[in-house]
């Protein structure tokens, strides 16, 4: 499996089983050159994982920066409802916006023109 891609100006992370310490840390390393780049819309796609720690937390705030700096948006798709709690408690949904999946993010930027 897959850990990401980048392709139509989107970045997905297919985040894994368990996103802790180690797994966090691993996708951030793996990562960080492209995130160089002007990266405008990232998704973090839930859909494997069952466990997930503040580490995850920490990914995902710290990508939303570099993501936000560039006018970009982040979302989070197919969460299931024991990570959909601990990203309510943790404040994540200030900052990005839950999806369904990437064709509901696709439309809504094709709609919304932000996305060609």
């Amino acid at each position: 499996m897959k850990d990401f891609e980048y392709k139509n100006g989107i970045f997905i992370y297919y985040l894994p089983k368990e996103l802790d310490h180690f797994a966090a840390d691993r996708l951030k390393n793996k990562t960080a050159d492209l995130f160089d780049e002007n990266i405008r819309y990232l998704v973090f796609d839930f859909k494997n994982t069952v466990l997930m720690d503040s580490s995850g937390i920490g990914l995902i705030t710290g990508r939303y920066r570099k993501v936000h700096d560039n006018g970009g948006m982040v979302y989070v798709i197919n969460v299931n409802e024991k990570i959909d709690k601990l990203l309510l408690l943790s404040g994540i949904y200030r900052i990005v916006s839950k999806r369904e999946n990437s064709n509901e993010i696709i439309n809504e930027l094709l709609e919304e023109g932000y996305y060609e």
